[in-house]
C-alpha cells in the first residue's frame, strides 16, 4: 500500500510540474516585457495616479464643506447637499500633459434651496410662517477645473450641467 501511495505522490508531482511549465513559459516573456519599459513610463503612471488621488481628496474635502453647511451658489440656487449619483457614470479625471491642470467630471445629486418669490399668495404665506424656501434634488454633472499650485492641487472653476 505504501508503494501505491508513493507512486501517486510522484505522479502528482510530475503532473504539477507539467502543468506549471506552460504557465512559467507565458509568465517569463511578460515579465521581460515589463522590465523593458523605460522607468520614466512607470514613474509617469505613478505620478498620474498620485495626482488623481490628490484631486479626489480635494474634491471630497469640498463636498464635506458643502454638506456641513458651507453651501455655495451654484446653478442659480443655494446648494445645501451634494452626493454621488451611483446610477451615473463613474468619475472622470483628465490631467493635462503639463501636469499642472486637470478637469474632473462627477455625476452627482445636488440638493438646492430656492427662495420662493413674494409676488404670489403661496410664497407670501410661506415667508410669513418663516419658511419661504423650496428644496429640490436634481441630478447634475459637476465639471471642476483643478490647478496645481506649489505642488498642491486646488479647485478652480466649478460648473454644473443638467445630468
Amino acid at each position: 500500500m505504501s508503494k501505491h501511495s508513493s507512486s501517486t505522490r510522484r505522479m502528482f508531482l510530475k503532473c504539477g510540474a507539467l502543468l506549471a511549465g506552460p504557465i512559467a513559459a507565458v509568465s517569463l516573456p511578460a515579465l521581460a516585457l515589463t522590465k523593458e519599459r523605460p522607468e520614466g513610463g512607470l514613474q509617469a503612471r505613478v505620478a498620474r495616479l498620485e495626482d488623481e488621488a490628490a484631486i479626489r481628496e480635494v474634491h471630497q474635502a469640498w463636498l464635506r464643506q458643502i454638506n456641513a453647511g458651507g453651501g455655495t451658489a451654484l446653478i442659480g440656487a443655494s446648494v445645501t447637499r451634494v452626493s454621488a449619483d451611483h446610477a451615473g457614470v463613474a468619475d472622470r479625471i483628465d490631467i493635462a500633459e503639463d501636469g499642472r491642470r486637470a478637469t474632473g467630471r462627477f455625476d452627482c445629486e445636488v440638493e438646492v434651496q430656492r427662495r420662493l418669490p413674494d409676488d404670489f399668495t403661496l410664497g407670501q404665506m410661506a415667508h410669513a410662517q418663516g419658511s419661504g424656501t423650496l428644496r429640490t434634488t436634481e441630478r447634475r454633472v459637476l465639471t471642476v477645473e483643478y490647478l496645481k499650485v506649489a505642488g498642491a492641487w486646488t479647485m478652480g472653476r466649478i460648473c454644473a450641467e443638467a445630468g
